[in-house]
Parts: C-alpha cells; structure tokens; sequence
C-alpha cells in the first residue's frame, strides 16, 4: 500500500540516532566558497584525498554544475523553482541552497545509477526543500511522516528536507543521498520492499567515499559496525521478514546496522544477488547467506 510505504521511507527513528553527531560547518557558505576542512566523524562520507582531484561535492563543483540551471520565484512568497539537470527542486530557502541541494543530488543520481544501473532516462525526480522547520513539520505531519527528520513520498514522487543551517553540508549530503536512494529504487526500480533492503540500500549509498574525484558508495559506518557487535543481530530467516512496527521500533539502530551490513555483504559478492532483489526475486539459501555475512562483518574495519 503507498500509505504504508510513506511510513516506511522517512528517516525515523534513525534521524533521531544521528541527530546526536556534533554540528559541522554551517551550510550557508556551500555555493559561494570552498568548503573549509572538517573532522572526519565515522558516519559522514570521507573527503577527497589531499592532492588527488577535487571533490564532485566542492563550493568549486556546485558552482560549475548549477550554472546553467534556472530558476523562478514561485506564488507562494519565498518559495522558488530551480530546474537542473535531472531535478525539479521547490523550496523556501536561497537560491545557493537549492543549487548546492541539486548539485548534490546529481552527483548521487550519478552514482546509485552507476551501481545498480536501470533506465532513468526522461525521470525528472523532484526535491522540495523547507527552510523553516515548523513549515517542514506541518507539511511532514500531512504526509503522514509527522516524526521525520527527512522522507520520500511515493505519492508525489518526492524527496522532502528542512535544510538545517547547524547540520553541515557532511549531514545535507548523508541526508539527501538517502532520501534519493529511495526514490531511485521506487521511480525505476518499483521497488519500495522489503523494508531491510530498502533500508539497506539507502543506508549504503549513503555511506559514501570521494576516490579519484567521484563518489564510490559502501564506505563503512564503524558505528554500525559497533552496535552489530555490541548486540546480537536478528536471525536473518526473521530479519528478512522484518514489519514495518519492528523496523522502526524500540531496536531501530540496530536494525538499521544490520540493514546497512547486509546488504553491503550482498554487494561484495558480485555474483547478482542485487540485480534479483532489484527485480523482486526472493532470496534463498539463507543459511549460506548468514555464514557469509557473518564472516564477512569480521573483515569489515
């Protein structure tokens, strides 16, 4: 049902796990300067390497890659249209923030289609960014994801984020890289379940790396990793069939760890047990599969 899928996609509670990571650099500077140099916390994606290229996500970057985007102010006062390449972006906020949002964007699209592939071709996916967060929660409640710190709605075939100047470009970018990996997989995967995988797969491409200049995705979340071995994981014949009320009950985290690890494993294997899942193929030999994750947690750093 789309109503139940709409309670699945929004970042909650896990938005509210994160919240407690220590603000970073503000976002306001993202479009107009070169981001200034920030610790690397374990769940942010890592910069580029000194000395290697530039950053896809750079001030630099933006810049080069909004140029040519326009945009127009909307009916409703504040509110602004930015067309880009492959996004439609409507928000309340200045209109460095919507290029810096869709440039990012484009840089995600890049690499969920590089690494799952699929036929996107003429998709416009659509964001709408809030600057203030009591307008985000009014609208978040009447899409029925009243919790959420971020969400996509299959409904509207749309990403929603309250663009908070405390959280950092590192959070923005985390945040929108989720949110996307949701309407990729729905837009042209029609894939919006199981909840582990859609979970999963949200969670990898939101752990990313800089390599070379281009974002590489399955970077690892040593937090995850921490509570995965702080806890036992759910068996994975009960884990695959995980509901919504567990999913997003008491043992989150650790549901979401598990989501993350699992599917980075099935990645690792590169024998097209992704391309099943994309395509609504169950999975089978679990047993196989547990022993593998399993041992493949161990060599995870």
């Amino acid at each position: 049902m789309v109503s139940a899928f709409l309670a699945l996609i929004p970042m909650v509670p896990y938005a509210a796990f994160r919240a407690s990571i220590p603000a970073m650099a503000p976002l306001a500077a993202a479009a107009q300067d070169e981001p200034v140099e920030v610790p690397v916390h374990p769940l942010i994606p890592a910069p580029a390497a000194p000395g290697g290229p530039p950053s896809p996500l750079s001030g630099r970057a933006v810049r080069e890659a909004s140029r040519g985007w326009d945009w127009k102010p909307l009916e409703s006062p504040g509110w602004k249209i930015l067309m880009a390449d492959h996004f439609v972006l409507r928000g309340d906020v200045p209109v460095s923030g919507l290029r810096t949002a869709a440039a990012y964007l484009e840089e995600f699209r890049r690499m969920v289609r590089g690494a799952v592939g699929g036929d996107d071709d003429g998709i416009m996916f659509s964001a709408r960014v809030f600057a203030d967060p009591r307008d985000f929660r009014r609208y978040a409640a009447c899409c029925g994801a009243a919790n959420a710190e971020s969400f996509y709605d299959p409904r509207s075939s749309e990403l929603v984020v309250w663009l908070d100047p405390t959280r950092g470009n590192p959070w923005l970018q985390k945040t929108l890289a989720h949110e996307f990996t949701h309407a990729y997989m729905d837009r042209v995967w029609r894939r919006t379940e199981p909840l582990w995988f859609a979970e999963g797969m949200a969670e990898y491409f939101s752990t990313f790396a800089v390599r070379a200049g281009r974002l590489v995705p399955g970077a690892t979340d040593r937090p995850a990793l921490l509570l995965l071995r702080l806890d036992d994981p759910v068996p994975l014949r009960r884990f695959l069939k995980l509901g919504r009320d567990e999913m997003y009950g008491d043992s989150f985290p650790l549901l979401y760890a598990q989501s993350w690890s699992f599917v980075h494993y099935l990645f690792s294997r590169a024998d097209g047990t992704i391309d099943l899942l994309l395509r609504g193929e169950p999975l089978d030999k679990v047993e196989e599969l547990e022993r593998g994750w399993k041992e493949y947690l161990r060599t995870l750093e």
